[in-house]
């Protein structure tokens, strides 16, 4: 046979070798993970809690129907634990402490700080020697936020041993047309003395432990007829 003939061949042969794949060492895509019933069904409640997000791009609240705010909040308050809030003023600094015997307001509190609910909200009404009073705004952007969360209440949770006091902080609540006692959760108000009558009425979920002379300075604030500070008070809250 012509040997030039002979190599071609040869090399055709080795060319064929090559081209051909063994396909049993193919890497093969990883099998789908099994998920657990709990494991779905929390995929399935982070999906319908997803936050909302306005035209120009900012973060709103997860809707929280109001029949679903014990279990949201009681599963919420599981994975955050924390139990101490930091309130920053330009007057300086309140520390306050959040009791687990109210666990629905704590978790509710601990939300809306980590979510960012209380940036641009101020002191709204403050009363020297009563309270001072924060977690609103006159900026729509705030009612816009609650709204989002579906403007959620909390039932009342009236600690039979814990009174109004100087330094104790409390949830804030309509008086008029709430025969239930549904508790505001998004505004929350400090106590500058002893005040019987709301004994009863506000659930008390926290105390001051540090820089209720910063409150005592808000609270001598020049206002105007609604107890408004004519100079905005911002907060800057986080949780520890």
């Amino acid at each position: 046979m012509n040997s030039k003939l002979c190599l071609l061949l040869l090399l055709c042969f080795i060319a064929s070798c090559k081209d051909t794949k063994d396909h049993s060492k193919e890497i093969q895509p990883d099998p789908e993970p099994v998920l657990s019933k709990e494991e779905k069904e929390e995929l399935s409640l982070a999906e319908f809690y997803q936050p909302s997000i306005t035209a120009d791009g900012d973060t709103l609240l997860s809707y929280i129907p109001q029949d679903s705010v014990i279990p949201f909040f009681t599963r919420y308050g599981k994975r955050n634990p924390e139990t101490h809030v930091r309130l920053k003023t330009k007057f300086g600094t309140i520390e306050m402490e959040l009791f687990e015997e109210t666990p629905i307001y704590r978790a509710s509190f601990v939300y809306l700080i980590k979510n960012g609910y209380y940036d641009g909200t101020v002191a709204h009404r403050v009363v020297p020697r009563f309270i001072v009073q924060a977690g609103d705004s006159d900026d729509t952007f705030t009612a816009t936020k609650r709204s989002s969360a579906g403007n959620y209440k909390l039932p009342p949770n009236i600690l039979s041993n814990v009174k109004h006091a100087y330094g104790t902080l409390s949830s804030a609540k309509e008086w008029e047309d709430n025969p239930e006692m549904w508790h505001n959760p998004f505004d929350f108000f400090i106590s500058l003395r002893a005040t019987d009558h709301l004994d009863g009425e506000h659930t008390i979920f926290g105390r001051v432990t540090s820089g209720m002379e910063v409150a005592e300075k808000i609270s001598q604030i020049e206002t105007d007829a609604g107890d408004w500070p004519i100079v905005d008070v911002y907060l800057d809250m986080s949780v520890y």
